[in-house]
């Protein structure tokens, strides 16, 4: 009989073959490619409420059911049905001359008024800047020249540090009677891409349009007001129609062993409607799908289920993560780990866990490292993830290189393009690596 030891170097030995294997085959079909080119090019953009939604939820449905996974379903929710309308539009007038600005609605504002705003602008750097402002807004459109911190190395922290803005400005201005608020993109990139996103409303507060600025278009903005007087004259056609019906997209596994326990991959399903939602979130879904296909496709008959979930209403609500964790309670299973992709389909450079199950999965690193993944740290939670931390789940994040992804975040240019297949099939690769692991040696 083997030594305790002896047993143990075998288990380990076993499971670098089995990443191993998973390695050679993810690297040579490079299947999350392929179904986000799909994704993208066969369905699109696809914001909560749209028919681009509807028919995503149809096509994971149809992919699950083609792998030969279980207990395919959807699980409804009522989401937001905001839509743009038209093409927004917007010119600066300073010093005689006329200039057209780039810019799009953020997600959830109000419409300008019937024939747009005419007024002049004023420049503020920050919520905080808007309060010494006061009644100066009155009658005038706002600009917030909120900036990326570019001296942050991990831009997503840069993003944390100036989103607050892009939610808050509307109702921050209007509170003094500003009649529309311009707020700078949520970017590094020096271009003139405008970003969109959620935005939101106090209550009591009167609704103003709410518009993003591409980069270059914010410094021309900026550096006219430095000049002198400038107006703006804003035209934007969005509306909120009444909540649809919608869902997230499950199927699964079965575990052989302990099947009431679930180990959870996934990502967003919805986008924002101006590009395709390739890395935010099509490369999420996708690797998630990725690597059940390929635990699947070689034959492994995991111990513990392994479900991908395609939460939907990510982007302007999070109604799809809500009705999966309440379904998730009264199924009497038992989520032992989620684990969630939603920064991009870039290369691996490390996983965010639950800070107390950071030393448990320590030894697993050796094995992801061929992936790129650097390091376990704590975090783990992301929106969709995040509440099934209550049904006692172990929380996991796939945590990509950082540096391009706000170039394409709620743009029109997230587009396959922009996807490199070898690094989304890494990304998958690690989610199906930790979902193997998981389920071979739990994590409690």
């Amino acid at each position: 009989m083997l030594a305790p030891i002896a047993l143990l170097l075998a288990a380990r030995s076993d499971l670098k073959s089995d990443i191993d294997r998973l390695r050679v085959k993810g690297l040579t079909e490079l299947g999350a490619h392929r179904m986000l080119t799909d994704l993208t090019t066969n369905v699109g953009a696809r914001l909560s409420g749209s028919p681009g939604a509807a028919k995503a939820v149809v096509w994971v449905g149809d992919k699950l059911r083609a792998m030969g996974l279980r207990n395919v379903r959807e699980v409804p929710c009522m989401v937001p049905h905001w839509v743009r309308g038209q093409q927004e539009r917007a010119s600066m007038t300073s010093q005689g001359n006329t200039t057209k600005l780039s810019v799009c609605a953020l997600g959830m504002s109000v419409a300008t008024p019937s024939g747009g705003v005419k007024a002049q602008v004023i420049e503020v750097g920050s919520l905080e800047e808007m309060a010494t402002v006061g009644e100066k807004a009155r009658g005038k459109v706002v600009f917030f020249n909120k900036r990326f911190d570019a001296t942050l190395s991990n831009t997503f922290e840069a993003y944390g540090g100036a989103v607050g803005t892009r939610f808050g400005a509307a109702s921050a201005a209007a509170k003094y009677g500003a009649v529309a608020v311009m707020v700078r993109s949520m970017t590094l990139a020096n271009d003139d891409f405008p970003h969109t996103g959620a935005m939101g409303y106090e209550d009591g507060v009167n609704k103003v349009a709410a518009v993003a600025l591409g980069a270059q278009s914010a410094d021309r903005l900026s550096e006219a007001i430095h000049h002198g007087r400038v107006t703006v004259k804003l035209e934007t056609f969005c509306k909120t129609l009444p909540d649809a019906p919608s869902a997230s997209v499950a199927g699964e596994i079965v575990g052989t062993e302990k099947p009431n326990e679930v180990i959870v991959l996934g990502g967003h399903l919805d986008s924002w409607d101006l590009g395709r939602g390739a890395h935010d979130d099509g490369a999420g879904v996708t690797q998630a799908m990725e690597a059940l296909r390929l635990i699947k496709g070689l034959g492994w008959k995991p111990k513990r289920t392994i479900r991908v979930v395609a939460w939907m209403n990510e982007e302007n609500g999070g109604r799809g993560a809500k009705s999966y964790a309440d379904m998730a309670a009264q199924s009497g299973q038992k989520h032992v780990m989620a684990m969630e992709s939603d920064s991009g389909g870039f290369m691996p450079r490390a996983v965010g866990v639950s800070k107390e199950k950071v030393e448990r999965v320590a030894p697993w690193l050796d094995l992801l490292r061929p992936f790129g993944v650097e390091q376990f740290r704590e975090g783990g939670a992301d929106a969709d993830n995040g509440p099934l931390e209550a049904e006692g789940a172990a929380l996991f994040s796939l945590e990509p290189e950082n540096q391009r992804y706000f170039d394409y975040h709620h743009t029109a240019s997230d587009t396959i393009d922009k996807v490199n297949a070898r690094e989304l099939e890494m990304g998958a690769l690690v989610m199906a690596s930790l979902a193997w692991l998981c389920s071979e040696e739990g994590v409690d």
